[in-house]
């Protein structure tokens, strides 16, 4: 089984088959206009007429809730879990908090937000809640994901679908970074989401009142800022809370053979992403490095 990681997370490829290729890595559907002819074919997922991030700067803040609203939903879902006596204490308790320190701290977390507007007033909890847990990382947070078998016997070798995972990924990476994947929106009513015009007029728009474009025909931008922690990223580990890196330079994949020996490579050449034969006859060296012992730990191209 032959396991190639990118990012934080892994792919386990099944039932190795004939070798064969597949040209599932190719551009799907139309390409996009306004943006300068560009060799989508290899170097891209698509070319979207809206810049990825042409909404994160008008994006709404998540408003801080009322003290008493949070109060008031808290003992709602409490009800229904206690009988009349703990109610009754924990409606106490709850009250009393509500007068008295909750005040103060509810003061003081409005004054976070307010200090803090490039961001939610729950991001910091929430990143503290992944990373200062001591649970161990494989399986509690780390992502991994198995595949079916392909339709097509011949696709199912090992080599190939490593390749077109590696190149797809790095396609849709390349996408990420050059501001040619397409925003997630929502769309209320989908035939928007075909809409050329519609997607000309956002991106004439200045970033800052972007979403509320969008928002004229119930469209909803959804924010896209941990898309840049999807490569290149890694948790590092320390005392009480763990870091998160992210090397935006970073131009290489490693794959795992003779553990704990990592085979290393190039996925970026100086014109853009490396041809497909390129990792496809990488990956068959590394495979014959694994099955027959041989092979380095940085896998030159072949």
């Amino acid at each position: 089984m032959l396991c190639v990681r990118l990012a934080c997370g892994s792919v386990l490829l099944r039932r190795p088959g004939p070798v064969g290729r597949r040209g599932y890595w190719r551009t799907v559907g139309l390409t996009e206009s306004i943006i300068s002819e560009l060799d989508t074919d290899h170097h891209f997922v698509h070319r979207s007429t809206i810049p990825t991030m042409h909404f994160q700067d008008s994006l709404p803040r998540l408003p801080v809730p009322k003290l008493e609203d949070t109060v008031k939903r808290y003992l709602a879902a409490q009800k229904p879990l206690l009988d009349d006596d703990q109610y009754r204490n924990t409606e106490r308790i709850a009250r009393e908090f509500e007068k008295g320190v909750g005040r103060k701290l509810h003061r003081d977390l409005v004054e976070f937000d307010k200090k803090n507007k490039h961001t939610s007033y729950i991001s910091d909890p929430w990143f503290d809640m992944y990373l200062c847990a001591r649970d161990p990382v494989v399986l509690n947070f780390n992502p991994f994901i198995s595949l079916n078998p392909d339709p097509k016997e011949a696709y199912n070798s090992q080599v190939v679908r490593a390749t077109n995972l590696v190149v797809s990924s790095i396609k849709f990476l390349n996408s990420l970074n050059n501001e040619l994947l397409r925003p997630d929106i929502y769309y209320v009513n989908p035939k928007w989401s075909q809409s050329r015009l519609f997607k000309k007029f956002i991106r004439l728009l200045p970033t800052s009142v972007s979403w509320y474009g969008a928002y004229m025909v119930n469209a909803y931008p959804l924010d896209m800022s941990q898309y840049k922690r999807l490569f290149n990223s890694s948790r590092i580990p320390k005392l009480n809370k763990d870091e998160l890196f992210t090397n935006e330079l970073g131009r290489h994949l490693t794959v795992p053979f003779l553990s704990p020996v990592l085979a290393v490579l190039t996925f970026l050449a100086k014109v853009g992403i490396c041809p497909f034969i390129y990792f496809f006859a990488n990956l068959i060296k590394v495979e014959c490095g694994r099955t027959w012992g041989g092979g380095s730990r940085n896998a030159s191209p072949a």
